[in-house]
């Protein structure tokens, strides 16, 4: 299933296809329609693994191309198939590259299946929307990755489901890419809203861990924003936030420096080979780091659920996990940082609102550094980037 999506149905889904690593064929596998518009669409969409095994009709009207009925199947596996209803290019060209450039592209009910899960999405639409050939989204000859580009994509009323019973909803997800850098994005922006679990659409193990936390169903959000300036070489990642009704919310906001044209552009191809992609990035150096949670019943919830487990009620739990604290922080054999952690895990959990961890070196420290401090000497990062811990802050 991972594999069928991957190599058809996520092309559709492009906020997932650029990541993909997608072989292009040596000639179309599907029957042309005699529409060049539609024909480069249709070839975008056929791999090594997934193949464009039928389609209903073309049809043409001025500037717009619709695609009906439209059926992937994974070669020399029926199991594995995806049907899109209607599929609408509009202002569409193919340009002098080969690249696809639309307008707009619309899908409308799609639905990929396979014996390990499957995916249906309600409505789908991108704007100003450029498709790589098929050869460069597979990077022939040791050449970049190139990803489709996009002003917006949004995604209505999906479903998402796995082999072992396990359903999720999502109302939307949108993301933005808001300036570009040649082929490569440099700021973006996403958005996830409504991602609903319900107890009664998971298998039971699941189910019981859902429970046991005291709900019945969980709805999430998430949204987040990224600049890469490739001149200044620097990464910021803004307000990264996962946030739950009666939960809380989890954020993230982060600088980074030393991220190159040559670090993007060769990280593209270092998927599966994490030794390559950790080299790239020696030299990217740790500006400042936030990370923040806001607890909204959820922490109160996780410890009912271990105070129950171990027979007791929660407040001797939270106080039995305050004795032991500074006997867990000492493998630190850091002792000012030590007591900064066991004061403020101390204050969060007797009266849980807020946990921050903030780095903030005075200088940019490289990842080699870093590597190389926790090896050697650990107990000295702290310090070096200027680690601190703190309950129960102003947001």
């Amino acid at each position: 299933m991972k594999e069928f999506f991957r190599s058809t149905a996520c092309r559709l889904v492009l906020v997932l296809c650029a990541s993909a690593p997608f072989a292009p064929l040596s000639a179309a596998a599907f029957t042309p329609s005699g529409n060049e518009v539609a024909d480069a669409f249709l070839a975008v969409l056929e791999t090594d693994d997934g193949m464009v095994d039928s389609y209903g009709s073309v049809s043409e009207g001025g500037e717009t191309v619709i695609i009906k009925d439209l059926l992937l199947k994974r070669k020399g596996d029926d199991t594995k198939s995806a049907t899109i209803a209607t599929i609408t290019l509009r202002d569409g060209m193919v340009q002098s590259n080969g690249r696809l450039k639309l307008g707009s592209l619309s899908l409308s009910d799609l639905a990929a299946t396979a014996d390990d899960g499957g995916l249906a999405i309600g409505s789908f639409n991108a704007t100003n929307l450029v498709l790589p050939t098929p050869e460069e989204l597979n990077g022939n000859d040791g050449a970049p990755v190139v990803g489709p580009s996009y002003d917006t994509l949004e995604v209505l009323d999906a479903t998402v489901s796995d082999g072992d019973g396990n359903k999720f909803d999502i109302g939307r997800l949108f993301t933005a890419i808001d300036e570009m850098d040649g082929d490569l994005p440099t700021a973006f922006r996403f958005a996830v809203d409504d991602l609903k679990i319900e107890a009664s659409n998971l298998d039971g193990e699941a189910q019981k861990s859902l429970s046991d936390l005291g709900y019945e169903s969980l709805t999430l959000s998430a949204e987040g924003q990224s600049r890469w300036d490739p001149e200044k070489e620097t990464l910021e990642v803004k307000n990264f936030k996962l946030s739950g009704a009666e939960a809380g919310s989890f954020a993230l906001n982060l600088n980074l420096g030393g991220v190159s044209r040559d670090v993007i552009t060769k990280l593209g191809a270092t998927e599966g080979d994490p030794e390559a992609a950790m080299g790239l990035v020696q030299g990217v150096s740790v500006q400042n780091i936030s990370i923040r949670l806001d607890n909204s019943s959820l922490v109160e919830r996780v410890l009912d659920m271990q105070a129950r487990e171990a027979g007791m009620d929660r407040a001797t739990l939270v106080q039995q996990l305050s004795a032991g604290l500074p006997m867990m922080v000492s493998i630190l054999q850091n002792p000012a940082f030590q007591e900064k952690v066991v004061t403020a895990a101390t204050s969060f959990l007797n009266d849980p609102v807020s946990l921050e961890v903030t780095v903030s070196p005075a200088n940019p420290v490289p990842f080699a550094q870093i590597m190389g401090q926790a090896m050697m000497a650990p107990q000295t990062l702290p310090e070096v980037l200027a680690v601190d811990v703190v309950a129960n802050s102003a947001n």
